[in-house]
C-alpha cells in the first residue's frame, strides 16, 4: 500500500500540474493546492484501504472480541455464538459498510476542496478532513455493537453522529496507532474493545433513556 501511494503520487502530481499550466490566477491557485490536496486524498485512501482490508480479514474475530468485551463489561452475553454462515454474512455486511463509508468520505473531501480557494481555508480543510476521517474510523468499530441491535446503516449514522466526539476519539487513537510498525495491527483490537466499552458505558444508556 505504501508503494501504491508513492507511485500514485509521483505519477499523478506532475500530470495534474501540467493541466493547470497557465498565467490565469485560478490556474495558479489550482497549481498551489493540487500537491497538498492530492497528498491528503491519496493518504486517506491508502490508510482507508489498509483499514478496510484489515477489517474484512479480521471481521469475524473483531465481532467476537466486541461481543466478549460487552459480556465481560456487563456480565451479560449480547447474543449467541455465530455460525459459519452468519460469519460470512458478517464479512459481507462489513465490506458493504466499509465501501459506503469510503464513498461518503471521498464525497465529503471533494465537497471540502473549495475551502482551499479562500484565505485560511486550507487550515479549515485540514481540520475538517481529519475530523471526518477520525469519525469514520471510529464508526467501523462502533458498527459491531450497533449491528447486534439490528440498526440500519442510516440509523447507525444518526446515532454515531450524535456521539461524534466519542467516535472521533476512538478513530484518532486507531489512526495514530496504525502508524506504529507491526504494533499497528493491534490497533484493530484496541479500537474494537474501546468501542464496545464506550458503547455500553455511554451510548446504550443514552439510547435507552431516549427510547432510540
Amino acid at each position: 500500500l505504501s508503494a501504491i501511494f508513492y507511485f500514485s503520487y509521483n505519477s499523478l502530481n506532475p500530470w495534474l500540474q501540467g493541466l493547470t499550466a497557465g498565467d490565469a490566477w485560478y490556474m495558479k491557485a489550482l497549481s498551489m493546492i493540487i500537491s497538498p490536496v492530492l497528498f491528503v486524498i491519496l493518504l486517506i485512501t491508502t490508510i482507508f484501504l489498509y483499514t478496510i482490508l484489515g477489517t474484512i480479514i479480521a471481521s469475524p474475530f473483531l465481532d467476537f472480541l466486541s461481543s466478549k468485551t460487552e459480556e465481560i463489561y456487563s456480565g451479560i452475553s449480547p447474543d449467541a455464538d455465530l455460525s459459519f454462515t452468519e460469519s460470512i454474512k458478517d464479512i459481507i455486511r462489513t465490506t458493504k459498510n466499509a465501501i459506503k463509508l469510503l464513498v461518503l468520505l471521498l464525497f465529503l473531501n471533494l465537497a471540502l476542496l473549495f475551502l482551499n480557494l479562500i484565505p485560511g481555508g486550507a487550515f479549515i480543510y485540514a481540520f475538517l478532513n481529519f475530523f471526518f476521517t477520525a469519525f469514520f474510523y471510529g464508526f467501523q468499530f462502533f458498527d459491531y455493537p450497533l449491528e447486534k441491535r439490528f440498526y440500519s446503516f442510516r440509523e447507525k449514522l444518526r446515532i454515531c453522529w450524535r456521539f461524534k466526539f466519542t467516535l472521533s476519539g476512538n478513530g484518532t487513537a486507531f489512526f495514530l496507532m496504525s502508524f506504529i510498525p507491526v504494533a499497528g495491527f493491534l490497533g484493530l483490537n484496541s479500537a474494537t474493545v474501546g468501542a464496545a466499552i464506550s458503547f455500553k458505558k455511554y451510548i446504550e444508556p443514552a439510547l435507552e433513556k431516549k427510547g432510540a
